[in-house]
């Protein structure tokens, strides 16, 4: 049984307050966060039914959240008739220190001849809000998604055993290995994740194979970021007597200008100038024997672990 965050300040209050800092616990808040002029109701078409448009009118009190101060994400009812269950029902934009409503997506869809609004697909929430549908008033990342319901915990005197976590749970949504693409071509993933950690020694390793050595879940730094103390660096030399340069070996995608992708996991085993990308893309391709010798021998280990 769910029982939300706020069921878990009362015994962790230092804690609590350190997580509802960091970017999972606020990466999906509620509408009313925001400073906001907003209409009592908005209809939007089910853009995924062009030759039979379906649409609905929200109401804003309904709306589930938004993502990233992005997506404005709503919970449409069954009986509308739409393919899925949430949809991004709009965006926000902001303007100045206010911020303004905005189509997800718009267009002709009852062919009218005039503009509507068109709710777009939502296929992030397993990873942004993975509790729309389990506790009330919470779809962000809480307490739960990474230590399992609480129900039980919260209820019984002897809490020992009670809750665990794994690294495993970093990896439902920090997973970033590259795929093959419909050409065959390797690709580096791009989102969310450790991307290329696979390849690194510290994956290799038993004893440095931890995520929690360098990242703390439940606090930020001065920039804001899970990783611990406000220099990553001093991580590094925990175990290196060396200076590390994590610009060099931690690099970013050279299309990305806005830094909306973490940063390259694999600690030097995978340079970017050693990929053999196409710059002139989008994708970051991986076409050097050499690199693609190191995702067909190790890869393949790291995912039946």
């Amino acid at each position: 049984m769910y029982v939300g965050s706020d069921s878990c300040k009362g015994c962790h209050k230092k804690t609590y307050e350190g997580f509802v800092m960091t970017r999972h616990f606020t990466t999906f808040k509620p509408l009313e966060k925001y400073d906001i002029d907003l209409p009592d109701q908005i209809t939007v078409f089910d853009t995924a039914n062009q030759q039979s448009p379906v649409s609905v009118t929200l109401d804003i009190s309904n709306i589930s959240g938004v993502m990233a101060d992005k997506y404005v994400v709503a919970q449409v009812p069954v009986a509308a008739g739409f393919q899925n269950d949430f949809y991004r029902v709009a965006s926000l934009e902001r303007e100045g220190d206010r911020w303004k409503l905005q189509p997800a997506k718009t267009g002709d869809f009852d062919n009218d001849g005039t503009e509507d609004w068109g709710a777009a697909a939502y296929s992030c929430g397993t990873c942004h809000s993975p509790n729309l549908g389990k506790i009330q008033d919470e779809g962000t990342i809480g307490c739960e998604s990474c230590h399992g319901p609480g129900g039980n915990h919260v209820q019984t005197a002897n809490k020992e055993g009670t809750m665990t976590v794994s690294q495993e749970s970093c990896y439902t949504c920090h997973n970033s290995n590259p795929k093959q693409n419909d050409q065959g071509v390797w690709i580096a993933n791009n989102h969310y994740g450790t991307r290329n950690y696979f390849a690194s020694k510290h994956a290799q390793s038993e004893a440095t194979n931890d995520c929690l050595t360098c990242h703390t879940p439940h606090t930020v730094n001065k920039d804001g970021k899970t990783v611990i103390g406000d220099d990553p660096a001093n991580n590094c030399q925990k175990c290196h007597a060396q200076d590390m340069d994590l610009n060099k070996l931690m690099w970013v995608n050279p299309t990305d200008p806005t830094g909306h992708f973490t940063k390259d996991h694999s600690f030097g085993a995978m340079p970017y100038n050693e990929l053999g990308d196409k710059k002139d893309s989008e994708e970051i391709e991986i076409t050097n024997p050499d690199m693609i010798k190191i995702i067909e021998q190790q890869m393949p280990k790291q995912e039946s672990k």
